[in-house]
């Protein structure tokens, strides 16, 4: 019994403490470093996550661009004052889908709109080629719709320059925004899925 007392009074008590201490200090480490191991991989994924969202995203400005330059040429060939201007071949319906999708789910919403604004400008030329056409085609155009022709092809290079200036608002804004510029929402308010024209493309 005195050996036992001693064992709790002295020595013996303060290595079992010594031993639970390290355990647990050992155990608090452990655990510590798992956390640290959980955020350090869940950083890892996000970074990873961010870069391929990036990546996408520069595919879809990038097939954008592209985009606005061949529909330029196209709105180039439609009734030249001086001409004629030989148009781009179509463009098959899958790849403006392709494109279409990239923009619309990768592409910000200040983009998006603003290719709302440049597709209505588009149509403009589209329409005003179709009213030309009609004309050129009839024998006999009635007298309204030869005045509206008429109309239309002198309003052809104010189109054409509305949806140039529509083309290089998106340019700037794409610029803009991959150069690390966060998208200005107070200058574009309503955010509506934009898509590219279904008109008579190129």
């Amino acid at each position: 019994m005195g050996t036992f007392l001693t064992l709790l009074t002295g020595g013996g008590l303060v290595a079992v403490g010594a031993a639970v201490g390290g355990l647990l200090s050992a155990w608090l480490s452990n655990w510590l470093g798992a956390k640290r191991d959980e955020r350090s991989y869940g950083h890892e994924q996000e970074m990873a996550r961010e870069a391929r969202r990036q990546d996408r995203l520069d595919q879809a400005y990038i097939e954008l661009g592209m985009y606005l330059s061949r529909y330029a040429d196209w709105a180039r060939s439609v009734q030249p004052f001086w001409g004629p201007v030989p148009a781009p071949d179509p463009l098959p319906p899958a790849e403006r889908w392709r494109i279409e999708t990239l923009v619309a789910q990768y592409g910000s919403s200040d983009v998006r709109q603003l290719l709302e604004q440049w597709g209505q400008k588009a149509s403009k030329i589209d329409n005003a080629d179709r009213v030309i056409r009609s004309v050129e085609q009839s024998s006999n155009p009635s007298p309204e719709i030869d005045r509206e022709a008429l109309r239309e092809k002198q309003a052809l290079p104010d189109y054409r320059r509305a949806m140039d200036e529509a083309a290089e608002a998106i340019r700037d804004q794409i610029r803009r925004e991959l150069s690390g510029e966060r998208p200005d929402a107070a200058q574009i308010t309503a955010a509506q899925a934009g898509t590219v024209s279904r008109g008579r493309t190129p």
